[in-house]
């Protein structure tokens, strides 16, 4: 499990959405705004691409499952992405959300790598049952 690449760029996409997790709570707690129902869902999208992040890595052998929860993470980090960028210029505070973006950024980036270098395993697995 822990010898493949894949599983190196997933466990790099947890850590990052934790850290990205841990700054937003952080963040949080220094300012107040008057935007709660949109910070709250902001949370929600961090904590549900966290999750994902986890079962990806969890569902090492079922590949396809793994390349599902993977795009879905993508899918979601990137709405996240943009719902950011569209409050937090609406909000006027882009300054303090400017890391969480990059972080986000390098996320979509492991899990993409991450992706291709299952769909490259699924085709080396694919090829040496037609040998056989």
């Amino acid at each position: 499990m822990l010898y493949r690449i894949q599983t190196f760029y997933l466990f790099l996409s947890i850590l990052i959405s934790s850290i990205s997790l841990y700054l937003y709570v952080y963040y949080q707690q220094k300012e107040i705004k008057n935007s709660f129902f949109i910070d709250k869902i902001f949370l929600i999208f961090l904590i549900i691409t966290f999750i994902l992040s986890i079962i990806s890595l969890l569902f090492f052998k079922k590949k396809e499952i793994q390349i599902f929860c993977n795009c879905l993470n993508i899918l979601i980090n990137s709405a996240t992405l943009i719902y950011i960028i569209f409050f937090s210029y609406y909000y006027k505070y882009f300054l303090i959300k400017k890391n969480i973006i990059i972080l986000i950024l390098s996320t979509i980036l492991f899990l993409y790598l991450s992706n291709k270098k299952i769909k490259k395993d699924i085709e080396l697995i694919r090829s040496m049952n037609r040998i056989r």
